[in-house]
């Protein structure tokens, strides 16, 4: 078990991971902790973009900062909790002026997708939560940093603060079984189309997945939402390429794989019809002209 302090830009962090037990075998338990650490983030210190394995929430403690992630970027202040799934690109950022600090803590395991899409789908802003006791979690988390064994035991110890943790979080967002139960698949399949649109996606799978004919779902989806599956996921992806487009240097090749398209032909063939253009022109008009990628 490896527990490290240090500084990074001179931002006090403290840091615990749990090495004694493999990915493997994590990703197999119900839930297991990866890792958990507290940072005072200097003005404007950044982290990502970046993927993970694991999925991830942090504790503002205070100040202020931004999370990007899914097109969508969330100003995140003293209580706000926000959470990062495994598999997604996140980018985040203390204010330049009142830079924030915060507690994190990283777990997986074969059920830690579903306790994350709990949480997430009891939040208007999906990936923040709003108004918590933010230092209740920080103790948690100190409790955790105190752990110096390289043993079976600790691991359990700081399992079970991570189990302390996740019952604080749904305690503190109401979180209701019976209610959960009954949002609308229109709305899962929605969810669930943000979670995974960068992933090569076949509607009749997704129809599979929530147990209904590929022509129901797309009824049910277009009468909630005015547009087909198909059409939202491609207008998913395609914004994510043009803010892509033009706020990174990645080859243009790199962002179509990164979308789950099958090839870059394809991709432009797809951006061009929408856009007019195609997507290196689009990233060189889109500097020229200083325009800002559709939200």
């Amino acid at each position: 078990m490896e527990k490290t302090n240090f500084f990074v830009y001179n931002n006090p962090m403290d840091e615990y991971k749990e090495t004694s037990h493999n990915l493997i075998y994590k990703s197999t338990s119900d839930l297991a902790i990866y890792s958990a650490g507290y940072e005072e983030c200097s003005p404007g210190y950044s982290y990502g973009p970046r993927i993970r394995s694991y999925h991830v929430i942090h504790f503002v403690l205070s100040g202020k900062g931004a999370l990007h992630i899914n097109q969508h970027v969330f100003q995140c202040q003293k209580g706000d909790v926000f959470i990062i799934p495994s598999g997604k690109v996140s980018f985040y950022q203390a204010s330049s002026t009142d830079p924030w600090s915060y507690a994190w803590i990283n777990f997986l395991g074969i059920n830690s997708e579903m306790y994350i899409y709990q949480l997430m789908t009891s939040s208007n802003d999906i990936y923040v939560l709003h108004g918590l006791d933010t230092e209740k979690y920080k103790k948690c988390i100190l409790e955790i940093l105190s752990i110096f064994k390289n043993s079976t035991s600790s691991y359990f110890y700081a399992n079970s603060i991570l189990l302390r943790i996740m019952s604080y979080l749904y305690e503190d967002i109401g979180f209701q079984e019976k209610s959960w139960g009954k949002i609308s698949i229109a709305d899962e399949i929605k969810f669930y189309l943000d979670m995974k649109y960068s992933e090569k996606i076949r509607l009749q799978d997704v129809a599979k997945k929530f147990n209904v004919h590929p022509n129901y779902m797309t009824r049910i989806f277009h009468e909630k939402f005015n547009v087909s599956p198909k059409e939202y996921l491609m207008n998913l992806k395609l914004k994510k390429a043009c803010r892509l487009l033009t706020t990174t240097e990645l080859p243009v090749s790199t962002i179509s794989s990164s979308l789950g398209f099958d090839d870059q032909m394809a991709f432009s063939k797809t951006f061009r019809k929408e856009y007019g253009m195609s997507p290196s022109d689009y990233r060189r008009n889109s500097r020229l002209s200083n325009i800002k990628p559709p939200e």
